[in-house]
């Protein structure tokens, strides 16, 4: 589709972490978009409404005839909601603590211990610096840094319509009515929570940025988009030249974006290594959420069923009052889809 922001089908819909399938007949497929965008919308969470979408009639629900003077062909539309990013919990960390400290004391330990040749004050100054930093650079903790949580909806229209003309003395009207199978898929995902890392140990910080790429590594499928990650003694000493914090902040979002906005699979497969950092119990939370996603999925197939049903009559009512009405048939307009 020329111009579409959102691109899925409906195997990958399949693979959804819940997923919600309709089939609906006799439906004018603009209407039921309309009426589908409106609907996730108006879903609320709190007081407050939830999601955002993405997709437009122009951009994202296709209608094509199959042959040339023909009144039949295919439709394809596809509708996206997103909803804002919410904290759900800590995730954990080893990182050290004093890392940058140890390997600075180990070289000033080692330029004093060179000065300590011609003067054993200053070697044993040099050696108790080594022996420290040595430990300060091998101690390890674990450091808790905050994950968010967006719930995704993706909806995927697929079928055949065809066109019905009506002719009154009045004007002659062309309906469009399509058979379509409908597929409603919700997900949530997780991400690293970058609002508040400005709390966090400048060391954790840094040790978080390295953990963000190599996850990104771990998640993507070529070597063209391989990240360079730093580590071990030489990138524990280059910390005191830059630990700007809006530096970090925006290397983590600018990773991330890049998981978050590629192949869905990479936010799938992002999502279940940032889980196992959380605890159970908050792994156990997010099950739930995911439960509750489910129902929402299946209240929005539910309030499309009964926009079916009210259409389906309102139309057959329509169809009775001009069959009732009408003067004999003269051969009237008919449109392309």
């Amino acid at each position: 589709m020329a111009g579409s922001m959102i691109d899925f089908n409906r195997q990958g819909l399949r693979k959804a972490t819940k997923f919600v399938e309709g089939d609906y007949s006799g439906i004018n497929p603009r209407r039921f978009y309309r009426t589908l965008k409106r609907s996730l919308e108006e879903i609320q969470e709190g007081n407050d409404f939830k999601y955002q979408t993405t997709g437009s009639q122009e951009s994202d629900l296709e209608i094509k005839s199959e042959d040339v003077g023909q009144n039949t062909g295919v439709v394809k539309g596809r509708l996206l909601a997103e909803s804002d990013w919410y904290i759900v919990g800590d995730g954990n960390l080893e990182y050290r603590p004093y890392g940058p400290h140890g390997a600075l004391a180990i070289v000033i330990g080692l330029f004093f211990l060179l000065l300590g040749i011609g003067d054993a004050v200053w070697g044993i100054v040099g050696i108790l610096l080594i022996v420290a930093g040595g430990y300060g650079y091998w101690q390890t903790e674990s450091g808790e840094f905050a994950i968010s949580r967006q719930d995704v909806i993706r909806v995927l229209m697929t079928g055949e319509v065809s066109e019905r003309t009506v002719d009154t003395e009045q004007e002659s009207r062309t309906d469009i009515f399509a058979n379509m199978s409908v597929v409603y898929a919700g997900d949530a995902f997780v991400a690293v929570e970058t609002t508040e890392i400005d709390e966090l140990k400048w060391t954790l910080r840094r040790e978080l940025v390295s953990q963000v790429k190599r996850w990104h590594n771990q998640i993507v499928d070529s070597e063209q988009e391989q990240l360079t990650v730093e580590g071990g003694f030489t990138w524990h000493l280059k910390a005191w030249a830059n630990r700007d914090l809006e530096s970090d902040r925006h290397e983590i979002d600018s990773v991330q974006s890049k998981l978050l906005t590629g192949p869905f699979e990479y936010r799938l497969n992002y999502t279940d290594r940032l889980e196992k950092q959380l605890s159970d119990e908050m792994q156990q939370q997010l099950a739930g959420h995911e439960e509750e996603l489910m129902v929402e999925l299946e209240e929005l197939a539910e309030d499309l069923d009964i926009f079916v049903e009210r259409e389906g009559l309102e139309h057959t009512n329509r169809v009775e009052q001009r069959q009732n009405t009408d003067t004999p048939q003269v051969e009237g307009r008919k449109d392309s889809l």
